[in-house]
């Protein structure tokens, strides 16, 4: 698998039968595509696709914008802690966690977000500095790919993660230099206990220990994407030029030993008996645009995103379909930020928080299990969208609580707040003569 990709990416664009086979990504695999172990393939693939997204993240507004998509549906505006204390709800959503104190809790969570769609995963150090807890970020390839060791008593280091003989992780070999140190110092890696370091990424196969972009499924599609542009670049440039072939009876010069003759606009000019003149027109392309939205289609379905988010092309879009396909990526979103965002970073990170406040005396020692109030998502008709949750609350089959919280909001504080507002409420609206009839 390493080997087929990077004939990918460094190949150039030839014309040949091979590459004329098919856009999908099975074109570019043998006959018989199987992986015999594929958490190894990822081993041996996530640097170079790691660092081909990022160039194209760099260099090609398509996947800019599916990363910076990701990131939104993951992120939004933030997961924050709910806790029963405000004080310490606040505390902790307001402390900024970076040795600097100048990121965000919000920034941090974009971050990590950001490396996870590009590199496949995310990688930090929870370090206490000064008797504060700090998230140091550092780049995934500073987790060592080449230090595989066979430690004994089954006891074994692969890709720089180091396992018990029971299969637990218990230590992460990390390198003091991220691969864009402007010094190029080689320096040694260096043991980190697991329960210092947050290594986040989603494990789709038994025995993964790295990462790798969702993107790497579209690699292909999207390098035949960027064919396709450059040649309907060329077809434009082909159309715009004006190429005439003149011909006599005799074969004799007409232009009198001028080798590049030209006409000028609007000119007439008088053949003589015999004379033709022939005009080189260029081949249709094909629908170039219908072409380009299959392969658009592919890069949306691999991030999970609909073709209209990732693109903003809404031609043809009514409210039912953008609202249905809406729906199932919030759904894949939803389940990646529980797994990525909270379960990742934010718990270990909360756990981390409050036993060092505990040691300080400012927190009682017992750490209870912590609840998020997620981002909410833009709502496609907002009327449609209330009158649905007011039905729902009035039949009780759902609480306001939970409304309220599904719109990003902490309950209590809403509360709150509706308790100090002095508007008032519209009376309700006149009943309809007729409808007062029927009621009657």
């Amino acid at each position: 698998m390493a080997s087929l990709i990077r004939d990918l990416f460094f190949r150039k664009n030839k014309s040949s039968a091979l590459q004329g086979r098919s856009v999908n990504a099975a074109a570019f695999w043998p006959d018989d595509p199987r992986a015999i172990s594929a958490s190894r393939d990822i081993r041996a693939s996530t640097q170079i696709v790691g660092q081909r997204v990022a160039g194209l993240y760099l260099n090609d507004p398509v996947v800019r914008s599916a990363i910076e998509i990701t990131v939104s549906m993951l992120v939004g505006d933030g997961v924050r802690l709910k806790h029963a204390d405000a004080e310490i709800a606040k505390g902790f959503n307001k402390r900024r966690f970076d040795p600097s104190e100048e990121q965000s809790l919000l920034s941090l969570q974009r971050a990590i977000a950001r490396s996870w769609a590009v590199y496949g995963e995310a990688l930090a150090l929870m370090r206490t500095l000064e008797g504060e807890v700090s998230v140091q970020m550092l780049h995934p390839d500073q987790l060592e790919r080449a230090k595989n060791e066979d430690l004994g008593n089954g006891r074994v280091i692969i890709a720089g993660v180091e396992f018990d003989a029971y299969d637990r992780i218990v230590a992460y070999w990390i390198l003091p230099q991220s691969p864009d140190d402007p010094f190029g110092v080689y320096r040694p890696s260096q043991r980190f206990e697991a329960a210092n370091v947050l290594h986040i990424f989603e494990r789709e196969f038994p025995g993964q220990t790295r990462g790798i972009s969702p993107l790497v499924s579209v690699l292909p599609v999207l390098n035949t994407a960027s064919i396709a542009v450059d040649a309907g670049l060329k077809k434009l440039q082909v159309a715009a030029l004006f190429t005439a072939f003149l011909t006599t009876p005799d074969g004799s010069d007409v232009f009198s030993g001028d080798v590049k003759p030209s006409m000028e606009p609007g000119a007439t000019v008088r053949l003589n008996p015999g004379e033709s003149v022939d005009l080189a027109e260029g081949g249709e392309a094909g629908d170039l645009p219908a072409f380009l939205k299959i392969l658009y289609r592919q890069v949306a379905a691999a991030i999970g995103c609909t073709y209209e988010d990732l693109i903003g092309d809404l031609e043809g879009v009514n409210y039912s379909s953008f609202r249905g396909g809406a729906l199932t990526a919030r759904r894949k979103a939803d389940a990646r930020r529980a797994l990525l965002i909270i379960d990742g970073f934010l718990v270990p990170l909360y756990r981390r928080w409050r036993a060092v406040e505990a040691l300080r005396g400012n927190l009682s020692a017992e750490i209870e299990e912590p609840e998020w109030i997620e981002p909410s998502w833009p709502q496609v008709d907002p009327m449609k969208e209330a009158q649905a949750d007011i039905d729902l609350v009035e039949a009780g089959l759902k609480s306001r609580k939970e409304v309220i919280e599904g719109r990003g909001r902490d309950f209590e504080t809403v509360e709150a707040e509706i308790a100090a507002d002095s508007f008032t409420r519209n009376t309700p609206k006149a009943t309809a003569p007729e409808q007062e009839a029927i009621d009657e």
